[in-house]
């Protein structure tokens, strides 16, 4: 089985680079927002807000750990806070490889302009409900997503070269 994690802050392109990456290896692409959605038949907003944050959390990190019992080749987009949480990074790195898609700050902020109905931890931000600024966010969790086996930055996201080290 080959597992591949992407792992990124919200707007990084994880879905846009990892569609491609799975097109490219013959395997099968999943976002796990998506997934996750799919399973509890509802949105993640109202996830969130059903649930809030704690639960949604754990419920991510069950649904992140049963990609691997069912033995195929994935490459899956994780949601900016699934690195962060239930140790969900260590156990991406012993159960697959993982790679960071580090896109600047500012990219990133410009990509999520206007996106706050489909990002709860975003709205909570923007509305002040959280003691961390956008900014803060980032910076917090970058410091896990580093702890990627790779790490792709703007300059580095071809994805024929990915390809050709995965295969390597």
């Amino acid at each position: 089985m080959r597992a591949i994690y992407l792992v990124g802050f919200m707007g990084s392109g994880k879905s846009t680079f990892g569609k491609k990456l799975a097109d490219g290896l013959g395997i099968a692409f999943y976002d796990l927002d998506q997934v996750i959605e799919s399973k509890a038949g509802i949105t993640i907003p109202q996830l969130f807000q059903e649930w809030g944050e704690i639960r949604f959390r754990e419920y991510e990190a069950e649904v992140l750990r049963s990609f691997v019992k069912e033995d195929k080749d994935f490459v899956l987009a994780c949601g900016g806070g699934t690195p962060c949480f239930h140790d969900s990074m260590d156990w991406m790195n012993a159960h697959g490889y993982t790679f960071f898609i580090d896109t600047p700050f500012a990219e990133t902020e410009e990509r999520l302009k206007g996106t706050e109905a489909n990002r709860p931890v975003l709205k909570a931000l923007r509305q002040g409900k959280n003691d961390d600024s956008l900014h803060q966010l980032y910076i917090k969790r970058r410091e896990i997503y580093l702890q990627a086996a790779s790490i792709l930055g703007p300059e580095s996201l071809n994805v024929n070269e990915v390809i050709h080290m995965l295969n390597s």
